[in-house]
C-alpha cells in the first residue's frame, strides 16, 4: 500500500525534529537555550588630530585660541614627565610656536568637565625638550604660564590628561602678555589705589609718591584674597630699572609699615602678585604722613581716660600708639570696647618695644591685664582681617597694695583677761579706703568660729579698733582693703591673741 502525501510530509518533518534534538538546536522538540550573540566591539575614540608631537598644531599668530580634546589622545614614546605633575600623565595632545624676535608669552588652558590636565612649556632642541614653564588645572580647572622667549627659538605646549582623570575638551589661549611696569609709575591718589595683578597679564604695576627726607609716613597695601600674597617694593628718586636698582624698603605680602626717607624727591612703588596663586589678586594701597598718633612718642593714655579713635585695616589709618607711665608696681587692665565684628587686637609693650601681652585673633571687644613694675609702656591698637571701625580704648592702673594686721603690737600677742587691745592694720604705700578686720574665736571641738566684724577707713595707709575679747582663750584676726580708684585690693593674714591668766593649780 503506497504512502499518502500527507504520510510523507509528517515523516520527514518527524526525521528532521530528531536530528534537531541530537543537535541542540533551538525550536527542537526537546528544548535547549539559544546561544547568546558574540559581543561587538566598541568603537576605538578618533586621537585628535595633534596627538603626537611631529603632527602639533602651529600657533601661526598671536594672539591665537584653540579648542582641543584628550579624549582619544595617546602618549609620545619616552614622552618627558611634567614637572608640575602630581602623578604621571597620559592622553597628551601638542602644540607648536616659534618666535622670530625674543618677547613675553602666555599660554592659559581652560579645561571643561571633569579634566584635570597639565600645561607645559618645552624648549624644542632637536630631539630633546627643555622644561621652561608648567602649571596644572585648579580647582576651576584653569591652569597658565608665563615666559620670556629667545628670537628664532621654537616652544612646544602639551596638554596631558591626570592619570586618574577622565579626558575631555578644553580651550588654550596663546597671546602676548603685557609687559612689566616701569619706573616711575602712575601718581598714586592721597586715598590710595584699588587696583589688582596677576602672575601671567598682569604681572606689576608702579606708582609714584612724593615724599620729604626726614618725614615719616604710613604705608599700607591690603590684600584680602586668601592665599595671594602681594607685594611691594619702594626704589628711591631717579630708579630706572625696577631688575636692576634695589629697593630701599621692601613689603612681603604687603601689610602696614612706617616708612622714613633720607632723601626728598619722587619715589616709586612696585606692586607684584604671588607666583603661587591663579587668577586675579586684588589690593588695596595707600600712603600718607604719620601722624602723632600714628608713631612715637604716641597719644598720651592718662589713668582712667577714655581714648576714641578708628581704625581701616585697609588703609593707612590701621595702627594707634598710645603711650603711659607706672610711677609703682601696678595692676594694669587695657579695655578695649569695640564693635562686634570688628577685628582689632590690643598690644601692651615696654618702652623697648618688647611684646609683653596680646589680646589677639579675636573680634570685639578686648582686654589685656598684667601686673607691671614702675616704668614706661606703649599700648598699640591694630586692625587686621580687612574690617573698620571705631573704637574706645580705657586704662586702668592701680598700685599693687600690701596689707598687714597686728594685736596689741604683736603678730602673736599674751593678754591678761578683761584687757582691751589695739587692732592695728597697715596698707602700704600710704593707701586710704575701706578696711574690713574679721574677729574670730577658738573653739577647741568646732575650731575657728565666726566672732565679731569691724568697718573701718584707712587713712595715709593705718587704721586701728580697741578690741575687748569677751573670755579667756585664743583668738584671731584678719583684714582686707577694698582697693580704691589708684590702688588694688589686699588682705593679710592672721595676727593671732591668747587670752589667759597664768598657769594654777
Amino acid at each position: 500500500m503506497r504512502a499518502s502525501p500527507l504520510h510523507t510530509i509528517r515523516a520527514l518533518v518527524a526525521a528532521i525534529c530528531a536530528v534537531c534534538a541530537a543537535a541542540g538546536v533551538a525550536g527542537a522538540t526537546s528544548a535547549v537555550a539559544a546561544p547568546a550573540p558574540a559581543p561587538v566591539a566598541a568603537k576605538p575614540a578618533v586621537a585628535p588630530s595633534n596627538d603626537s608631537r611631529d603632527s602639533a598644531r602651529v600657533v601661526s599668530r598671536l594672539p591665537t585660541t584653540f579648542t582641543g580634546t584628550t579624549i582619544g589622545a595617546t602618549l609620545e614614546p619616552n614622552e618627558v614627565h611634567s614637572d608640575c605633575a602630581p602623578q604621571p600623565t597620559n592622553n597628551s595632545v601638542w602644540y607648536s610656536v616659534t618666535t622670530p624676535v625674543a618677547q613675553r608669552l602666555a599660554v592659559s588652558l581652560a579645561a571643561g568637565g571633569k579634566l584635570d590636565a597639565t600645561l607645559d612649556v618645552f624648549l624644542a632642541q632637536r630631539s630633546q625638550l627643555e622644561p621652561v614653564a608648567c602649571d596644572v588645572t585648579d580647582a576651576h580647572g584653569d591652569a597658565a604660564v608665563r615666559l620670556n622667549t629667545t628670537a628664532g627659538a621654537t616652544y612646544v605646549i602639551r596638554v596631558a590628561k591626570l592619570l586618574d582623570s577622565d579626558p575631555g575638551a578644553f580651550t588654550i589661549n596663546v597671546y602676548e602678555p603685557q609687559p612689566p611696569a616701569t619706573a616711575p609709575g602712575k601718581p598714586l591718589p592721597a586715598r590710595g589705589i584699588s587696583s589688582s595683578v596677576d602672575r601671567i597679564q598682569n604681572v606689576s604695576q608702579a606708582w609714584a609718591v612724593s615724599m620729604t627726607e626726614g618725614t615719616t609716613y604710613r604705608v599700607n597695601l591690603n590684600s584680602d584674597t586668601d592665599g595671594a600674597c602681594v607685594s611691594y617694593a619702594f626704589f628711591a628718586p631717579g630708579a630706572q630699572n625696577f631688575d636692576s636698582d634695589n629697593p630701599v624698603l621692601n613689603g612681603d605680602c604687603g601689610g602696614y609699615r612706617l616708612f622714613t626717607p633720607t632723601t626728598t624727591g619722587r619715589f616709586s612703588i612696585l606692586v607684584t602678585p604671588s607666583d603661587d596663586f591663579s587668577g586675579s589678586q586684588p589690593y588695596h594701597l595707600q600712603v600718607g604722613v604719620a601722624p602723632t598718633s600714628a608713631t612715637a612718642p604716641g597719644v598720651l593714655l592718662e589713668n582712667y581716660a577714655h581714648a576714641k579713635g578708628r581704625l581701616n585695616d585697609a588703609g593707612v589709618d590701621a595702627v594707634e600708639l598710645f603711650r603711659f607711665n607706672v610711677s609703682s608696681r601696678s595692676n594694669l587692665q587695657l579695655n578695649l570696647d569695640a564693635g562686634d565684628s570688628v577685628q582689632f587686637d590690643v598690644e601692651l609693650l615696654n618702652d623697648s618695644g618688647h611684646r609683653i601681652s596680646c589680646a589677639c585673633g579675636d573680634s570685639g571687644s578686648q582686654q589685656v591685664e598684667r601686673q607691671l613694675s614702675p616704668g614706661r609702656y606703649f599700648a598699640v591698637v591694630i586692625a587686621r582681617g580687612g574690617t573698620a571701625g571705631r573704637f574706645t580704648l580705657e586704662r586702668e592702673s592701680r598700685s599693687i597694695t600690701k596689707t598687714s594686721i597686728s594685736i596689741a603690737g604683736a603678730t602673736h600677742a599674751n593678754e591678761p583677761p578683761g584687757a582691751s587691745v589695739p587692732i592695728n592694720v597697715s596698707v602700704s604705700p600710704g593707701a586710704s579706703g575701706p578696711v574690713t578686720i574679721t574677729v574670730e574665736r577658738f573653739d577647741p571641738v568646732a575650731k575657728w568660729l565666726f566672732f565679731h566684724t569691724y568697718k573701718v577707713n584707712a587713712s595715709g595707709g593705718g587704721a586701728t579698733v580697741s578690741f575687748l575679747p569677751a573670755s579667756v582663750g585664743r583668738w584671731r584676726a584678719e583684714a582686707s582693703y577694698a582697693g580704691s580708684r589708684t590702688q588694688s585690693p589686699s588682705a593679710s593674714g592672721f595676727a593671732t591673741l591668747l587670752v589667759a591668766g597664768p598657769l594654777t593649780g
